[in-house]
């Protein structure tokens, strides 16, 4: 029982397991601030290309590469001459739930597609990109 009062005192996260009441603690820490270094704001954003599947965005912002996958087909997302990043609630982007892809199209007007997944390409990813994948 002491153990757990300290450990709740550092600021630790408690994990509770099962009905034998074992009690471990967990550091919060490390994950947020892990989960910051692999942010990117929109105004970094270099250059784009998209993937022939209209599922598929690969960003280059500052020296970083994205990959943003959409739920379904983006319509138009593989031979728009341009989109958007609509981030919220601030410029910031360092999750799938920070960022919308627009995508303007001529007949239906914008298409706005929910990001599924953000990853941070590590350069060995990035070389095995297509060409013609590559931001």
């Amino acid at each position: 029982m002491t153990k757990t009062l300290i450990a709740a005192l550092l600021g630790s996260a408690l994990l509770i397991t099962g009905a034998a009441g074992v009690v471990q603690a967990q550091p919060a820490k490390k994950a947020v601030s892990s989960a910051r270094t692999d942010c990117f704001f929109n105004r970094q954003v270099q250059s784009y290309t998209a993937a022939n599947d209209d599922k598929t965005l690969y960003v280059r912002a500052g020296k970083n590469t994205y990959r943003l996958e959409t739920f379904s087909r983006c319509l138009d997302l593989s031979s728009a001459l341009n989109i958007g990043l609509d981030s919220h609630p601030s410029s910031s982007i360092c999750s799938a739930l920070d960022v919308t892809i627009v995508v303007p199209s001529s007949s239906m007007g914008p298409q706005r597609c929910a990001v599924r997944t953000l990853v941070k390409l590590t350069p060995e990813q990035i070389a095995a990109l297509p060409k013609g994948d590559r931001p």
